[in-house]
């Protein structure tokens, strides 16, 4: 097992490969790997039919209550795959950075796209996947690059390169804390 002492924040908009890449750093490294989303749905439900039945807010909230525990629990040397709009909220930013390295995964539109058009997750504004990708990129961007203490772009990499590019500067990262 590699430590880190840090945990490994994945953040970015839905496609870029946050919870791939956070699967193949955990199985790469033994850290635990925690998926806000898939933490959600293992409590509530289908995040789909968590929207439909309540709205992206009521999602949001069980966002934030899942980050929440994952700091109040005191998780570290873990890999955190958070929701696309995890960093909107910044009381999850506060949160996640008491004990996290914040990873921007980014990636082209196209690239995105092509990634998340055969999947089931809702629609985050009942536009046709092209526009509602190009809004919402948009308007999380500044945050996203704000919030990053690294960005990776995915758009040509394969998620095991990607890893790789993450468990490189984690590896530099805890070298120059250790001296």
């Amino acid at each position: 097992m590699i430590f880190f002492k840090l945990n490994i924040v994945l953040i970015g908009f839905r496609g870029t490969g946050k919870s791939t890449v956070g699967k193949i750093l955990s199985e790469q490294t033994g850290l635990k790997f925690i998926s806000t989303d898939d933490e959600i749905e293992r409590a509530n439900g289908k995040i789909s039919e968590i929207v439909r039945a309540n709205g992206w807010g009521y999602f949001r909230e069980l966002e934030s209550r899942a980050i929440e525990y994952i700091v109040r629990e005191e998780i570290d040397n873990a890999v955190i795959a958070t929701g696309g709009g995890a960093v909107m909220n910044s009381k999850n930013v506060q949160n996640l950075k008491k004990n996290g390295k914040f990873f921007l995964l980014i990636a082209d539109k196209e690239r995105i796209i092509s990634r998340i058009r055969d999947s089931d997750r809702p629609s985050l504004t009942s536009e046709c996947i092209e526009n509602e990708a190009w809004k919402i990129l948009n308007e999380r961007l500044p945050t996203y690059l704000s919030t990053a203490d690294y960005i990776i772009d995915t758009t040509n990499l394969t998620p095991k390169e990607t890893a790789e590019k993450i468990k490189e500067i984690m590896k530099k990262l805890s070298a120059k804390n250790d001296s």
